[in-house]
């Protein structure tokens, strides 16, 4: 839906938002109008003129206080979590302030070009270090940041300084992919997909897709300004990188703990304050959190547990985070054991799936109930409910939704524009086992089970569809060599093709079509780099000898595979490439 928005118009978008957002920030340092409206009987200000709320016992009195702080945390960061359930990660990145703060540098020509190596630290453990920041950024809010506006405005400006920086510092959109706090969050509730995301795996090749860097040339036509920052690419196809990477630790430790870290916030509230209406009133007004970071963290049953601030916040927390984690870790063992002695035919990543999309579920409506539903007290009754009920609806159509996904199928839909065309270039009259119909108008299950069972269709032939799939989609730049042995397994398992045929195909395509590869040398590591085949004397590439330190004697040879594929390199290869153990070193 957002995806097909015009970049020009998003462009105006992300303008209005950001100065709007730069408003709201300077509000927080300078606001002499606001808080009239939370004064006694007006729209956000309580019933009657001496209204108190309950803190650790005592009875406080409500006072008018700025909006800054409940305009951000209770309207501005919910609206960014419904936006990315309903839309999506593509709509959310589009207008996202701090991912065009982050772009600064590169409108105005100063962005190094420098990105993060595929296999560096950063790229590894990234989703690690964006957890950590994100946690610390909750323990921050409820420690100083939450109501107190001085703090919070200098925090959110020193949130977009570090957005610029990095901006600066690197290409693309290296901000969102490794930096961001709020990215977790982000995949969290747009990951496979919102209700409303367009399908980018479906999409005609060399398409502009969801949120994909654009830029608009002299003529006003969008064209790709992809930099190759990340891969597999989250604003390219959302879903292809999700299922990707569904198997890795640090996922389980997102979705599992997040779970976690969003009852604890919440609950800390209650536990802090002694009464579970906290949230609904007083805690705009506590405008000096720095003075109580020493006093009692918790009151509980009317005793106040003589544990400071500073250490109760980031206790419960971790307490909360790892309590979901461990039971997620514990569900899905038993998932997994389930399966086992019912012979379920679920594969790792569906049983991953599963478990992902019911936490997420789950966090989703403990965030509304226990967040936001509190704060809506200024809304009248039967607007609350319709907020609530349509909140469950978009929650419940979203469950359904992804609950029903599979990663098989994704596959399936993924590459079959490319069996299709390839289908269509073989000698064979389909359209005699068709009854009518053309291959355009069959659906990704129906292509395979063709290709699978045509008649006429020996062996020889289903490789030669394979290889030339292979061709197109390493063209197209949709998957890299090195990935290429898992990202076709479903389709080399429909047309009974085995591994030791697809190194074969692969090398011959190495030898026939060397320009393919070329780009993908970017996102391979100095250490991954070694000569893998002899390419023709006449082949040189500018890209190359800016990519690596080529001279002319070794410009004809050019490394494919990364480490962990030249070891499943089937024997009779290694013979015929004696090399591919051979380091590149950076003096040859």
């Amino acid at each position: 839906m957002f995806a097909k928005i015009p970049e020009t118009k998003m462009h105006w978008i992300r303008w209005g938002l950001a100065i709007g957002w730069l408003m709201l920030i300077l509000s927080l340092f300078y606001d002499p109008v606001s808080a009239f409206l939370t004064e006694p009987y007006q729209f956000l200000g309580p019933k009657t003129a001496n209204s108190c709320y309950k803190f650790q016992g005592q009875c406080l009195p409500l006072t008018p206080y700025p909006l800054g702080p409940r305009i951000f945390w209770g309207m501005v960061v919910p609206a960014a979590i419904i936006i990315l359930v309903l839309f999506g990660h593509e709509a959310w990145r589009r207008i996202c302030p701090l991912s065009f703060f982050s772009q600064i540098p590169r409108a105005l020509g100063w962005q190094r070009k420098k990105l993060v190596k595929e296999n560096s630290w950063l790229s590894r453990n990234h989703l690690y270090l964006q957890w950590g920041l994100l946690f610390v950024g909750l323990n921050l809010r409820l420690l100083l940041v939450n109501s107190d506006r001085l703090l919070l405005g200098i925090f959110l400006t020193v949130t977009i300084l570090s957005a610029v920086t990095v901006g600066f510092l690197y290409g693309g959109k290296s901000w969102c992919h490794y930096f961001c706090p709020m990215a977790p969050v982000q995949m969290i509730y747009s990951e496979p997909s919102g209700l409303l995301t367009s399908e980018a795996h479906t999409a005609p090749p060399m398409s502009i897709t969801q949120s994909m860097c654009r830029k608009v040339d002299s003529q006003g036509q969008e064209k790709s300004a992809c930099v190759a920052c990340q891969s597999p690419c989250m604003d390219i196809d959302a879903e292809n990188a999700y299922w990707s990477k569904i198997n890795q630790s640090d996922r389980k430790l997102l979705y599992y703990g997040y779970l976690g870290l969003a009852v604890g916030f919440y609950v800390y509230f209650g536990l802090y304050s002694g009464n579970w209406q906290f949230l609904s009133g007083g805690v705009w007004n506590e405008t000096n959190q720095l003075a109580t970071l020493f006093s009692p963290g918790f009151y509980i049953s009317g005793y106040a547990i003589p544990i400071p601030k500073i250490v109760a916040v980031p206790l419960t927390l971790l307490f909360f985070s790892g309590a979901t984690y461990v039971i997620g870790m514990r569900l899905e063992k038993a998932y997994k054991r389930y399966n086992k002695r019912f012979k379920r035919p679920l594969s790792l990543e569906q049983v991953h799936h599963r478990l992902f999309t019911l936490f997420t579920f789950v966090s989703f409506n403990c965030l509304f109930f226990l967040g936001v539903r509190p704060t809506l007290g200024w809304i009248p009754f039967n607007g609350q409910n319709v907020i609530t009920w349509a909140a469950i609806l978009m929650s419940g159509l979203w469950l359904v939704k992804a609950w029903q996904r599979r990663y098989e199928q994704y596959i399936k839909e993924r590459d079959s524009h490319l069996l299709r065309r390839q289908l269509a270039k073989m000698s064979i009259d389909c359209s005699a086992f068709l009854e009518g119909r053309s291959l355009d108008d069959l659906n990704a299950d129906e292509l395979y089970a063709l290709a699978k069972v045509l008649p006429g269709f020996t062996h020889q032939s289903r490789l030669q569809v394979y290889t030339g799939t292979l061709k197109e989609a390493i063209a197209q730049r949709r998957i890299s060599p090195n990935g290429s042995l898992k990202v076709f397994q479903t389709l080399r398992q429909e047309l009974g093709i085995n591994e030791d045929e697809h190194w074969k195909s692969l090398d011959q395509l190495c030898q026939d079509y060397p320009e393919l590869f070329v780009p993908h040398l970017g996102q391979i590591s100095d250490a991954e780099l070694t000569i893998r085949r002899p390419i023709k004397e006449t082949f040189s590439n500018p890209e190359l000898t800016m990519q690596r330190p080529l001279d002319a004697k070794n410009s004809q040879s050019l490394s494919l595979l990364g480490k962990g594929n030249r070891k499943q390199l089937p024997k009779g290869s290694r013979d015929e490439a004696k090399t591919i153990q051979r380091p590149f070193s950076k003096k040859q």
